[in-house]
C-alpha cells in the first residue's frame, strides 16, 4: 500500500475560496459597473467564519462550558483584534493627513461605531450600505461585515453548546430549525435591516458550521473506507470489471461519491464565479442562498482541489484579511479626490494589494506569534491610541479651555493669535456638520434632518452646493432647522438665548417661524432644473402654506439665481428665471402674515483657502492679495438684481438681509472673509464659521428687536 501523503495544517482549497471572494468583493468595490454582484463575496466570507468557528469549539468540545468560551473567544479576538484595532488607528491619522476636511467629522463617529463593533447599527434607508458604497465618505463602511461576524461570536458558543446536549443523530436537525428560523427573519424584515442584522445571517454561519460537521462524517468514512482491506479489494473489482453488475454496500456508495465529487466541485466552482461576475444586478433574495449554499457545497466537496489549492490563490487567501480592512480608505481617498481619474483608481486596487502583502508578512505573521498575553497588552494600547486619536479634537479644545472664558459662539479671544486661527479654522471646518444639526431643536422629520446634513456629497454630480440652507447667525441658523411654534417656544432655550430676544416678547408676539430644508436646493427656483430640486420646488410652497407664518426666513446661497441674462433677455419681463422667482415669491406672501426675509446675494469663496489664510497671514502676506485669492468676485451680480427686483414687487412684505456692508472694504475695494488674525469668517463647506456668526450678529440682533 502507497504511503498516504501529509497533509498540510489548513486545507489549502478554503484559501483559494477565500481568495475568490476578496477578489470579488474589491470588482464590487472598485469596478461596481463590471461586477455588480460582487457583494456576494462577504456572504461566502460569513459561511468560511461558520466553518472556522465549528471547528474551534468542535476541538474544545471535551473541555468544561466556560473553558470552552473562554477558548473560543481567546482564539479569535487573538487573530481579529490586532490588525482591525492597527487599520483604526492608522486610518484616524490618514484621515487627518490626507482626506478633505468635510470627511473628519463622519469619520470619527464611524470610527467609534466601528470600534465599539456597531458599524452594522440599525440604518435609515439613506444609510443605506449600497448608498454609502456610492457615497464613499465613510472610510469604515466596511467595518459593518466584522460587526456582524463578531456578534455572532457572542451567540455561537452557545448555540453550540445547546446541540450538544442532544443526540448525536438530532444535531443536524437542530442547526437546520435554527437556521430556517433565520432565513424567514431575513426574507420578511425590509432588505435595509436584513443586510446588517446578525440575526438575519445566522443561517449564512450556520451552514458553514454544517459544512464542518458533514466533513467530519465524511472524514471517518474515508478513514473506515481506507482500512478496511475488504472494502479496497471491492472497489477494485468495480473497476476492473465495469460492464459487470455488482451489488454496493453503503461504503461502496460512499466510494463512488468520491470518485465524482471533483467534478461536482468543478461545477459548483464554474457556478459560483459566474453569478458573482454577472454584468447585471441580480436578486439578491434568490442569489444570496444560492451563493451560501452554493459555498457550502463546494467547501464540502473542494478538499485537495487543485485549482482552489494552487499557490496564487492560497497566498491572496491569506493575504484576504489585510486586504479587505485596507482596500477602502484607499478606495475612499481615491473617490473623495480624484473620483474620474480611471488610471489613479486601478493604482489604489494595487497599492491596496501591496499593502495588505506588507502588512502580512510583518505585523500579522508578527503577532500571531505573540502569546496570549502579549496579545492583550498589544490590544489595549491600541485600543488607547485609536480612543485618543479618534477624540483627540475634544481633547485639544478641553486642554485649550482650561483658565479660559469664552462668553461667544466662537470661543475667539483677544489674546489669541494666528496660531490659534490655524487651529480653529480648521476645527470649525471640521464641525460644520456636526453644527447644522441641533439636538435642542425641534425637527419635522430628525432622522432625514441627519442623514442629508452627512451625506451632502451625495448629490455632488449636480454641479450644485450639496450643502442644507442655513441661517447663517446665531440662533437664526437653528430656527431655519426648526419648526418652533407658539405652544412650545418657551421650552426652546436655546434659541432664545441666540435670538437675544426676551421671553416675554416672544410669547406676547405669538408667533412662528417656519423654516424649510433641502440640499442644494434654493426656495426660488428649483436649482439646476434637476428633478430633486423640482419637487423640493413645490414642497417649499406647500410648507409655507400650510405653516402660514407669522414670519418667514429664506437664507440660501445663489446658485441658479445668479446666471445671467438669457439669450437676446434685456428686461426681467422677459426673464425666464425672475418670472419663476416672481410666481413663487407672490405664492409664498399670500400665507405669510408680517414679512419674508430674503438673505442677498455675497461673492462666494475659494473653499481650499480657508486652511491657508492664518499660515498667509503669519507669512505677512498682505490681506488684499489674500482677498482675490479667497474670493471668487462675480457670479453674485445677477442675483442681486433678481433679489432687487422681487422686492418692488412683494407688496411691502419682502425685505433683504443684506452682509456686503459687513464684509466689503471700501478702502481696498474687496471683499474680506476673514480678521487681521487669520480667523476665517466661512469654513471650506462654505457656510459662515462661529466667528463669522459673531461678525453679523448685530444684524440680526437688529430683525429681533423689530420683530
Amino acid at each position: 500500500m502507497n504511503q498516504i501523503k501529509q497533509k498540510p495544517s489548513k486545507r489549502l482549497d478554503l484559501q483559494g475560496i477565500r481568495a475568490l471572494a476578496i477578489i470579488v468583493v474589491l470588482g464590487f468595490h472598485f469596478y461596481p459597473e463590471y461586477c455588480p454582484n460582487g457583494y456576494l463575496g462577504v456572504d461566502q466570507f460569513f459561511v468560511l467564519s461558520g466553518f472556522l468557528m465549528c471547528m474551534l469549539l468542535k476541538r474544545s468540545e471535551n473541555q468544561l462550558p466556560c473553558q470552552l468560551v473562554s477558548l473560543f473567544y481567546s482564539k479569535r479576538f487573538k487573530r481579529i483584534l490586532p490588525l482591525y484595532l492597527l487599520v483604526i488607528f492608522l486610518c484616524m491619522i490618514c484621515l487627518y493627513s490626507f482626506f478633505p476636511d468635510t470627511a473628519i467629522e463622519t469619520n470619527q463617529e464611524s470610527a467609534i461605531h466601528a470600534l465599539l463593533f456597531v458599524s452594522n447599527r440599525q440604518k435609515t434607508v439613506a444609510e443605506d450600505y449600497f448608498q454609502m458604497l456610492f457615497i464613499a465618505v465613510d472610510i469604515f463602511t466596511h467595518t459593518w461585515s466584522l460587526s456582524v461576524e463578531i456578534q455572532f461570536y457572542f451567540l455561537v458558543p452557545f448555540i453550540f453548546l445547546l446541540a450538544t446536549k442532544l443526540p448525536e443523530k438530532f444535531q443536524l436537525g437542530y442547526y437546520g430549525i435554527v437556521g430556517f428560523i433565520s432565513f424567514v427573519h431575513f426574507s420578511t424584515i425590509p432588505p435595509s435591516v436584513a443586510f446588517n442584522s446578525v440575526f438575519a445571517r445566522i443561517w449564512q454561519f450556520l451552514i458553514g458550521m454544517v459544512v464542518y460537521l458533514l466533513g467530519l462524517s465524511i472524514s471517518e468514512s474515508q478513514y473506515r473506507l481506507l482500512n478496511n482491506p475488504e472494502i479496497l479489494e471491492s472497489k477494485q473489482l468495480l473497476e476492473d470489471e465495469e460492464n459487470e453488475e455488482a451489488d454496493c454496500c453503503p461504503e461502496e456508495n460512499f466510494a463512488n461519491f468520491l470518485k465524482y465529487s471533483q467534478s461536482v466541485a468543478f461545477v459548483s466552482l464554474i457556478s459560483l464565479i459566474c453569478i458573482a461576475m454577472f454584468p447585471m444586478t441580480l436578486p439578491s433574495l434568490v442569489v444570496r442562498p444560492l451563493v451560501t449554499i452554493g459555498t457550502g457545497l463546494l467547501m464540502l466537496l473542494s478538499e485537495d482541489n487543485w485549482i482552489l489549492s494552487n499557490k496564487l490563490l492560497t497566498y491572496i487567501g491569506d493575504i484576504s484579511y489585510s486586504l479587505y480592512l485596507i482596500h477602502w480608505p484607499i478606495y475612499a481617498y481615491w473617490k473623495l479626490t480624484c473620483e474620474r481619474n480611471q488610471a489613479l483608481l486601478l493604482l489604489a486596487l494595487i497599492s491596496s494589494l501591496i499593502l495588505a502583502v506588507i502588512t502580512f508578512e510583518t505585523f500579522e505573521k508578527w503577532y500571531l506569534k505573540l502569546s496570549s498575553t502579549n496579545i492583550g497588552v498589544l490590544v489595549v494600547v491600541l485600543f488607547f491610541l485609536s480612543i485618543v486619536v479618534i477624540k483627540k479634537d475634544e481633547v485639544t479644545d478641553f486642554i485649550d479651555s482650561i483658565g479660559k472664558n469664552k462668553s461667544s459662539l466662537d470661543g475667539v479671544t483677544d489674546d489669541m493669535t494666528a496660531v490659534d486661527a490655524e487651529r480653529l479654522n480648521y476645527r470649525w471646518s471640521v464641525n460644520d456638520n456636526r453644527n447644522l444639526f441641533d439636538p435642542t431643536c425641534v425637527y419635522e422629520n430628525p432622522e432625514t434632518a441627519k442623514n442629508l446634513i452627512n451625506k451632502k456629497e451625495r448629490f455632488r454630480d449636480y454641479r450644485v452646493n450639496s450643502r442644507w440652507p442655513r441661517l447663517e447667525t446665531a440662533g437664526m441658523r437653528i430656527m431655519l432647522k426648526c419648526s418652533i411654534r407658539s405652544v412650545d417656544i418657551k421650552q426652546r432655550v436655546l434659541c432664545k438665548d441666540r435670538l437675544l430676544v426676551s421671553w416675554t416678547i416672544l410669547h406676547l408676539i405669538n408667533w412662528s417661524l417656519s423654516s424649510t430644508f433641502y440640499s442644494g436646493c434654493e426656495p426660488l427656483f428649483p436649482t439646476g432644473q434637476i428633478e430633486m430640486c423640482r419637487q423640493n420646488f413645490t414642497d417649499f410652497e406647500v410648507h409655507i402654506r400650510n405653516e402660514k407664518p407669522d414670519y418667514a426666513f429664506m437664507f440660501t446661497r445663489f446658485m441658479s439665481i445668479g446666471a445671467s441674462w438669457p439669450r437676446n433677455v434685456t428686461s426681467f419681463e422677459q426673464d425666464s428665471i425672475y418670472q419663476t422667482m416672481k410666481g413663487q415669491m407672490l405664492k409664498f406672501i399670500e400665507n405669510i402674515k408680517y414679512k419674508l426675509y430674503i438673505l442677498d446675494a455675497i461673492p462666494r469663496i475659494n473653499r481650499r483657502t480657508v486652511n491657508q489664510i492664518a499660515q498667509l497671514i503669519k507669512n505677512g502676506t498682505d490681506p488684499v492679495a489674500i482677498d482675490k485669492i479667497m474670493v471668487r468676485p462675480h457670479g453674485h451680480e445677477m442675483a442681486r438684481k433678481r433679489h432687487a427686483q422681487l422686492v418692488k414687487d412683494c407688496k411691502g412684505k419682502c425685505e433683504l438681509v443684506d452682509y456686503v456692508p459687513e464684509f466689503y472694504k471700501n478702502a481696498t475695494k474687496t471683499f474680506r472673509y476673514f480678521d487681521e488674525k487669520g480667523f476665517s469668517y466661512f469654513t471650506t463647506p462654505e457656510h459662515l464659521s462661529p466667528h463669522g456668526i459673531e461678525h453679523i450678529r448685530h444684524v440680526w440682533t437688529d430683525i429681533c428687536k423689530k420683530l
